[in-house]
């Protein structure tokens, strides 16, 4: 009968279903190479320290060689600085300061069990000259974020920083 023929082409149909879903090839992923997290964090310090002395010896393209181009700068009163162009005008106006000098030490490092991105805890010290010309150093606490290239290398892609307690300097 026709409702015996529908049930049966039913039954063979879910059936068929089940069984090529069954045999299908599975999406086999790859887990990623494993990473030593600890040796990678200690690069980054190292990598941070490098920067810093980029930094303090007044190198521009050095120093900004370590930003990725689309990296986000987040300074205290302003706005985000988006991109490398952006933070390069900020940084050379920022060096145009009577008296301006950065420094920083990474305190702490941490990569991400998928070695992509990692992020450091840090201080810095801006000094720069008041209104009056007396020397004056703001103490920071730091947070910037590292993502790893696909060549393997390391360029931050957000720079964060806010005043430490007048005690925790």
């Amino acid at each position: 009968t026709r409702r015996t023929k529908m049930k049966t082409f039913f039954v063979l149909a879910v059936l068929s279903s089940f069984l090529l879903t069954g045999c299908a090839p599975r999406l086999v992923t790859t887990p990623p190479a494993s990473v030593d997290q600890e040796a990678e964090a200690e690069k980054l310090m190292q990598l941070s320290r490098a920067w810093s002395d980029a930094a303090v010896a007044g190198d521009l393209e050095a120093l900004l060689s370590y930003w990725a181009d689309d990296a986000v700068m987040m300074a205290p009163g302003q706005p985000a600085i988006r991109g490398k162009a952006a933070i390069r005008d900020f940084v050379m106006a920022s060096g145009q300061s009577p008296g301006f000098q950065i420094s920083w030490e990474p305190l702490e490092a941490h990569v991400a069990a998928s070695g992509d991105l990692a992020y450091l805890i840090e201080r810095n010290r801006i000094s720069t000259l008041d209104a009056s010309g007396s020397p004056m150093t703001a103490h920071n606490k730091v947070v910037t974020v590292w993502e790893r290239q696909p060549d393997g290398s390391w360029k931050n892609v957000v720079d964060m920083w806010n005043g430490e307690p007048a005690g925790d300097q």
